[in-house]
């Protein structure tokens, strides 16, 4: 009699080492393709080069400053750990966005990424200027000019690496200019509705970063404990990533009332960093604000641009809904890519 069970078992079993196999063969192929496509792993290694040297040097600025500057505020003090944490988050933060952005040959988000890097010179400029404060309170003038020279070191490094940036991505961009035809076709309603896809998820990843960036500034160098807006402001740290993961899914599946609660989430927001910008220049609230103004300032213009250009896009996006871009989005989730063996050697995959 004929083991059913056993041969139904032996066929998924095959399946599931199959469906390993090709996961494993895929993830060579990408590492192949980096190796390469030179421009790719320099624009990498450049990265990561960078990322390493600002962490140092932040490092290196936060060990002297704690051991010979002595000064009487706290908000001036406390301040200097938090700068050196949102120098490191951004350079983590740029090396992943780059990693992504190399690995799915994708050239909205290269560009982004050179963006990006702009705003960390522009901070890097904030940054000395904040810390001149700091370096009133230091005698010595010898550890001054010492301290100097590495805070104006950052803003050299970052925008060195910005020029090159800017070489490296150009010719990344035209190594990939072809990808969208693998992954869409040769529609051009399509793929320009694909681009604009594309453009809302990198401005979603970046919104993330300058939100954080700013959430966790404002929350340990101006809040107390006790004030109504502490608990608030933690509560919503996660609340908002999560809102963004789900306006991911909104415009992917074309969920008409998902996206528009995520509009209503988009105003609160606007009106929120309006809201902030205008108070850090309240005569009544400078004490709170005395060392920190220009760098909130900063995340918060940022933030606050961002968010007006996700309405943009996402305005586009829902536009676009159902006009066939759903289609090509959830067969990359639903369908495995074939294999070469079934198409001469081609993949079909939407990845």
């Amino acid at each position: 009699m004929p083991h059913y069970n056993n041969s139904s078992t032996s066929f998924l079993s095959e399946t599931n080492n199959k469906s390993d196999e090709f996961k494993l063969e895929r993830k060579d192929t990408t590492l192949k393709s980096l190796w390469k496509t030179q421009n790719s792993l320099y624009l990498l290694l450049l990265t990561v080069f960078e990322a390493i040297v600002v962490i140092i040097l932040e490092a290196i600025l936060f060990a002297k400053f704690k051991q010979n500057v002595e000064t009487t505020s706290e908000d001036l003090t406390k301040g200097i750990p938090v700068y050196l944490m949102i120098f490191i988050f951004s350079m983590v933060f740029q090396v992943a966005l780059a990693w992504d952005a190399v690995r799915n040959k994708n050239t909205i988000q290269v560009i982004a990424f050179i963006l990006f890097n702009m705003c960390c010179l522009g901070y890097a400029i904030f940054q000395f200027k904040q810390l001149d404060a700091a370096l009133e309170e230091i005698g010595s003038e010898d550890i001054i000019w010492e301290l100097q020279k590495i805070i104006i070191a950052n803003p050299i490094v970052i925008g060195v690496c910005q020029l090159a940036y800017f070489y490296l991505g150009a010719r990344v961009c035209l190594e990939f200019g072809w990808n969208i035809y693998k992954k869409i076709g040769a529609d051009p309603d399509i793929r320009s509705m694909y681009r604009w896809y594309q453009i809302f998820l990198t401005i979603l990843k970046i919104d993330i970063f300058f939100f954080l960036g700013f959430s966790i500034q404002y929350l340990v160098l101006v809040l107390q404990r006790g004030d109504v807006e502490y608990p608030l402001t933690i509560v919503a740290l996660p609340l908002t990533c999560i809102v963004l993961i789900l306006a991911v899914y909104a415009v992917r599946h074309e969920s008409k009332h998902l996206i528009i609660l995520f509009f209503v989430g988009l105003a609160a927001g606007v009106a929120y960093f309006i809201f902030k910008i205008i108070r850090m220049y309240d005569p009544s609230q400078k004490p709170k604000f005395l060392y920190v103004s220009q760098c909130l300032t900063f995340f918060a213009s940022v933030t606050l641009f961002l968010l007006l250009l996700t309405i943009a896009n996402a305005s586009i996006c829902w536009y676009n809904f159902d006009r066939g871009l759903k289609a090509h989005l959830l067969r990359n989730l639903e369908e495995p890519a074939t294999t070469s063996e079934e198409n001469g050697g081609r993949t079909l995959s939407l990845d």
